[in-house]
């Protein structure tokens, strides 16, 4: 019977390093990315060609789909005992519930008073759980960096 636990454990195991080292090439190429990115942001300081600023654009969107990438890896691989797990599901959520809230507010000019008000107060509602979301981020990163 132990044979079968000890082949179990070390599958776990294996699995465990598959999904460190997914996460981690996921932050690796978001680092290298943005680390191009500040590059060719300072040359372009240093004297603005259209080249350089086309560069920069096209730069910026892969850093953003590499950091989007990078969050669905950790989402997806990571495990909630990690701090990274729980930074970026919290980053998730309240760009989520930003992102509803201002669905919501646009939406309410096509309303009738009573739902109107109804709505904002759903609107309000759903601010204060996104800022309490917003609190439990920052409690997340300060322990991560403790």
């Amino acid at each position: 019977m132990t044979g079968g636990t000890d082949r179990s454990a070390a599958s776990a195991d294996l699995m465990a390093g598959v999904r460190i080292q997914l996460i981690t090439s996921r932050l690796l190429i978001l680092q290298s990315k943005r680390l191009m990115l500040h590059s060719l942001q300072r040359r372009q300081d240093e004297g603005s060609r259209a080249e350089l600023n086309e560069r920069i654009e096209a730069l910026q969107v892969q850093a953003e789909r590499a950091q989007h990438a990078y969050r669905t890896y950790v989402l997806n691989w990571g495990t909630t005992r990690s701090s990274d797990y729980w930074v970026v599901a919290y980053s998730r959520l309240i760009e989520m519930g930003n992102a509803l809230t201002t669905k919501l507010r646009e939406a309410t000019n096509d309303l009738a008073p009573a739902e109107r008000y109804q709505v904002s107060a759903d609107v309000e509602m759903l601010e204060e759980i996104v800022a309490a979301w917003g609190e439990s981020l920052r409690t997340v990163m300060t322990t991560a960096v403790a």
